[in-house]
């Protein structure tokens, strides 16, 4: 597993929604845009699952991921291997958080599952010279 840099997890945690990729075993891509997302430890990262539909599919043919996130010129894609859990206590740690999120919102919406990503590879996608350089792995 790869460590994620103290920069990357701080931008992870302060931008509002994130671009999770995700693709069938015959590698047709999806993508949706997640809000609802943690940092696990610096090796990992949660995304809450509320209306996976092909990313779901996709997850359980192929559970290697893509995770694009950025704002101004900062902009990292964490690479790995997504776990879905939707029972038991590690996902109702991670549903109670997302569902008093969720209700403080005023929606009534709730967790149905989430990803726990081990993260493989961390790369730079900010503009410049650098784009695309892996910086942990």
């Amino acid at each position: 597993m790869a460590v994620m840099p103290a920069e990357v997890q701080e931008l992870f945690k302060s931008v509002k929604n994130v671009a999770f990729s995700t693709a069938t075993a015959d590698a047709q891509p999806n993508t949706c845009i997640v809000a609802m997302k943690a940092v696990i430890d610096d090796e990992t990262v949660y995304l809450s699952d509320q209306f996976f539909n092909k990313t779901l599919a996709n997850l359980q043919e192929n559970p290697k991921v893509a995770i694009a996130f950025w704002e101004g010129n900062n902009a990292y894609v964490l690479h790995g291997v997504a776990r879905y859990v939707n029972e038991g206590a590690e996902f109702e740690t991670q549903k109670a958080w997302v569902d008093a999120a969720f209700e403080k919102m005023g929606l009534p919406i709730k967790a149905k599952g989430g990803c726990y990503v081990s993260i493989e590879a961390v790369y730079t996608s900010a503009p410049g010279p650098t784009a695309g350089d892996k910086i942990s792995d």
